[in-house]
């Protein structure tokens, strides 16, 4: 055994010798953190018992083993140490990575069964090597340590049991006390000083000292009795005297002792208890004058008087008893049977545990029961009505043990009683569940009665109105008219019903509609006022509410598009008369759709009252601005021309274009403005209305954020547009649409490998239609999408006779629309189309627009992805047109550039279009794409491409695009 270790903790106990423990290690091993851990009953958790850090002593701390090495001495009963990477390997060990440990070393603590009690834990901020000589040291530290954790711990279960002594004394105000008889020194508990009324407990007892203590009058009795116990083994002492203290208070105290004698019976010691039982004394004394008072009047007063033994189960009664029953007393003594066989037979169970409960709850107060008589026993029950009948007693008499042994009360006919009360407790639930507040005063106005509801609404309660006169709630809104007019319709007519604004408690002021009726007694004398009223504030607001949302938008505030139209009206109907002018602007958010889409539609609400709020300050007039619906907003401009409506709008454009910050985000929008002015631009509502949002969808097609005056020309090209639009879809639906091919030809040989498809329409009112202008019409009317499968499912099914004529090495080149692609999941996809047809993928060529392609390349980077997994081939049309058409090849990383016909036009004037055509060849041949030159119309055109070895060409050099016959017949002739 280390003797170091001995030294160090010799003569130390508790705390001291848990803090040297951690000076050892730290010491020897020179851990950064260090702690003895001892295991608590369900070993789950571990509360320090010393904690160092870096030598210094730190508060203990209780923490879970769950996860932590510790956990593994604890279930192992074993020492556990990790030199190096502990953190990785425990990762769920919270102070492991809060005290930053590199190694870990852990020393079981055991008890004497070889159960591990507690725990030695060392952390390291470097790598740490354990050796059997450490291994030994830490051993004989442990042993120690677990010869003190069973010290400490019975000593903690001493004093435990010590302090849960003195509790129990004190509780049941039993002291104990000891006298050795050979010594003659006596000893006292707490709780024996505490009876005495004794604050010092160092005062030493004395058989002196107790005499003083016994009441005078008891004092030799008490004396005699103990000296004769000691003296006799015949005589026991066990007795209640009466002890007065130094106040003179008098309580009553039980002792018993017994006394330890030898083999010869000689007296050696004697044991002791002292209990305060004057609560019970005082109680007894009180019941028994009370049972003596009982009595005296026992036959003298009307209710009927019982006495009831709970020991013998006799039952005493008064002849009164028997007459509220209409029974004669019984003469042999049956008083109890004979009473139980009167009550209903429903009630008769809870008659007898009415006595039982005395004994079992040990009741101390009057308790009472309420029984029916039986109609088996009364004639005149028969026909449903009830006898009601109230029994009501107390505990008189107690044993010595405290418990009850006789009771005694009154027995009482309540019939009258219990049907007032019904009759009261029916028109109390309706006077305090009814919704309307009542409210009853009498003669004089002074306020008697108020309900549940009444308090609820005016907050006031009862207690505070007794007294008080109806005019504490008065509002004073309410003219000397008003009242004279109440009084008098109540005097003539006797009662008065209309609408008051009353005050609650708190000062609110709300409406009632209330009803006053008067009552009077037999002799028409007023005897109450009765009101009836319910709180209206919920119907007047939500009339306001409606009236508010019949004329203003609920989310801005601004006067909603039946309000504002109806304002137009009456400013046409006033012009008429006077010859003026006014204007309308007609506004619409540029985007708006994104920023629903990006943040919500909440968070664009709030970009609206936004926008609405700067509207407001720039015209002053709120009444003349209308959120006409959505994102859309109207101005009414009285007295103001169109050309001054134009400033206007400029001011609009100016404010709307600011930034605007929601929540932390930056909102940039930017608004459209469309102009009309009366009377040039219509003279209804209707027309200025339509002719001002021609005008701001003209704007927008301008390009958005500014503003446009109406004029005819306008809204005849926007017609067109509709016209064409729905005649687009009538062709769509018909199939009038068709498909013609243009061959794409390879420049150095001459030979035709692929054809563009390219929709044509005709149609019977305009003849032949460019796809330069119906297409940006599919586009914006959601119409392309059908265009778009038309013209793939008809490309494939010519490509398919192509291939059964012999030509089956052509492919087809297919124009779509980047927005076909979007949200297009519940379509066929372009795969599934050629698989349609059995057609291999790499016959059909998806052509994009490279500029559409650059907007919405992420949505679509997937699916050309996908598309060149399925050997489909990708050609970006019109290519150079773009603004970032190199990073639209190196994002989209097409098969084909298709370079733009504007460039192959000039190559032979423009040293600019040359260069650029070179580069973009050089460029693609560089990154592995063929070319296509579109538009190619002259021999010198191809010769130029040829010499810049451009693989490809298309255009009405060799073809103009033809249906599919005549390209059959082109094909067969090369």
């Amino acid at each position: 055994m280390n003797k170091t270790i001995e030294k160090s903790l010799q003569n130390l106990r508790g705390n001291q010798f848990f803090d040297q423990i951690t000076h050892l290690l730290f010491e020897h091993l020179s851990p950064k953190h260090c702690f003895i851990g001892c295991f608590d009953e369900s070993r789950k958790y571990a509360k320090t018992l010393s904690y160092r850090e870096a030598g210094n002593l730190k508060e203990n701390f209780t923490y879970p083993l769950a996860g932590t090495p510790c956990q593994i001495v604890n279930e192992k009963s074993t020492a556990c140490y990790y030199a190096s990477g502990v953190i990785n390997q425990f990762p769920d060990d919270i102070a492991l990575q809060e005290l930053g440990a590199e190694a870990y070393l852990g020393i079981p603590v055991f008890s004497q069964s070889q159960e591990a009690v507690g725990i030695i834990v060392c952390l390291f901020e470097k790598k740490y090597e354990h050796t059997a000589e450490v291994q030994s040291w830490c051993d004989d530290l442990s042993y120690h340590l677990g010869i003190e954790l069973k010290y400490s711990a019975l000593l903690s279960k001493q004093e435990k049991l010590q302090w849960e002594l003195e509790e129990g004394q004190r509780v049941g105000k039993v002291g104990s006390w000891f006298w050795d008889l050979t010594s003659d020194t006596i000893s006292w508990s707490h709780e024996v000083y505490r009876i005495y009324g004794l604050e010092d407990m160092s005062i030493t007892p004395t058989i002196d000292l107790l005499s003083e203590f016994i009441h005078p009058e008891d004092r030799d009795w008490v004396i005699s009795t103990l000296t004769g116990s000691i003296e006799s083994e015949s005589i026991n002492y066990s007795l209640v005297h009466r002890a007065q203290l130094a106040d003179g208070t008098i309580k009553y105290l039980r002792k018993r002792a017994d006394v330890t004698r030898d083999s010869k019976g000689k007296p050696l010691l004697m044991r002791g208890t002292v209990h305060d039982v004057t609560d019970v004394y005082q109680i007894s004394a009180k019941l028994t004058k009370t049972s003596h008072k009982l009595n005296t009047t026992f036959n003298s007063v009307e209710e009927g008087i019982w006495e009831y033994d709970l020991v013998s189960g006799e039952f005493f009664t008064s002849p009164k008893f028997w007459s509220i029953l209409e029974r004669e007393k019984p003469a042999d003594g049956s008083d109890f049977s004979e009473w139980l066989d009167c009550i209903h037979p429903e009630d008769r169970i809870e008659g007898l545990n009415f006595f039982q409960r005395f004994i079992q709850q040990n009741f101390t107060s009057v308790f009472q029961f309420e029984f029916r008589l039986s109609d088996s026993h009364y004639a005149q029950l028969t026909d449903g009505n009830e006898r009601w009948l109230k029994l009501k007693g107390s505990v008189i008499a107690k044993d010595v043990k405290g418990n009850p042994i006789r009771i005694a009360g009154i027995q009482r006919d309540i019939t009258h009683t219990v049907e007032a009360r019904r009759q009261l407790s029916r028109a109390q639930v309706v006077f305090d569940n009814t919704s309307e507040c009542i409210l009853i005063t009498d003669k004089n106005n002074n306020i008697i009665s108020v309900n549940r509801a009444f308090e609820e609404t005016t907050g006031y309660r009862e207690k505070e109105l007794l007294g008080l006169t109806p005019s504490v709630l008065s509002s004073g809104l309410h003219d000397k008219e008003y009242y004279q007019s109440l009084w008098f319709s109540l005097n003539t007519k006797g009662h008065w019903k209309g609408e008051v604004w009353n005050k609650r408690k708190n000062g609110e002021i709300y409406p009632e509609e209330m009803s006053i009726n008067v009552i009077r007694d037999s002799n028409d004398e007023i005897i109450n006022y009765v009101a009836v009223f319910r709180d209206i504030s919920h119907w007047k607001k939500a009339e306001e509410q409606l009236t508010f949302f019949a004329y203003y938008d609920p989310l801005t505030g601004l006067v909603n598009r039946r309000s504002f139209i109806h304002r137009v009206e009456q400013l046409i109907n006033s012009i008429h008369k006077n010859s003026h002018v006014f204007s309308l602007l007609f506004i619409d958010m540029d985007d708006f759709k994104s920023i629903n889409d990006l943040y919500g539609h909440d968070f664009g609400d709030r970009v609206l009252t936004r926008i609405a709020e700067r509207l407001k300050k720039i015209f002053h007039e709120k009444d003349n601005i209308c959120r006409y619906g959505g994102d859309e907003f109207c101005i009414l401009l009285p007295d103001i021309s169109a050309a001054d409506a134009k400033e206007r709008a400029q001011d609009i454009v100016t404010a709307i274009s600011r930034p605007l910050y929601i929540e932390g985000i930056e909102i940039n929008t930017t608004v459209s403005i469309g102009i009309s002015a009366f009377p040039d631009s219509g003279l209804t509502h209707h027309a200025l209305l339509k002719n001002a949002d021609y005008a701001m969808y003209n704007m927008k097609g301008q390009g958005r954020n500014g503003f446009c005056e109406y004029d005819s020309e306008l809204q005849s090209e926007y017609i067109q547009k509709l016209k064409l639009r729905d005649r687009l879809k009538k062709a769509i639906a018909e199939e009038a649409l068709t498909v013609h091919y243009q061959p794409i030809v390879n420049a150095q040989t001459g030979e035709i490998n692929k054809l563009e498809a390219l929709v044509r329409w005709y149609d019977e009112v305009e003849g032949h239609i460019s796809p330069v202008e119906f297409i940006p019409v599919a586009e914006k009317y959601g119409l392309i999408k059908q265009i778009g499968a038309f013209v793939l499912h008809q490309a494939c099914r010519d490509l398919k006779k192509l291939h059964e004529a012999g030509f089956s090495h052509l492919s087809i080149s297919v124009n779509r629309s980047v927005k076909e692609f979007i949200n297009s999941s519940d379509e066929p996809q372009v795969w599934e189309v050629i698989e349609q047809y059995d057609l291999p993928d790499k016959s059909i060529i998806v052509e994009i627009t490279e500029s559409t392609a650059s907007k919405e390349s992420s949505d679509i980077q997937s699916l050309l992805g996908y598309f060149k997994q399925r050997d489909i081939q990708v050609a970006l049309d019109d290519f150079g047109t773009g603004y970032s058409s190199l990073s639209a090849v190196v994002e989209l990383r097409p098969d084909i550039i298709k370079i733009d016909r504007g460039f192959i036009k000039e190559l032979g004037s423009s040293q600019d279009s040359l260069t650029l055509v070179s580069l973009i060849i050089d460029l693609s041949h560089k990154l592995g794409i063929k070319v296509v030159a579109e538009g190619v119309e002259t021999e010198a055109q191809l010769e130029i491409l040829r010499e810049l070895k451009c693989k490809y060409v298309q255009g009405f050099y060799f073809s103009k695009p033809v249906p599919l016959d005549s390209c059959i017949t082109f094909l067969a002739s090369r």
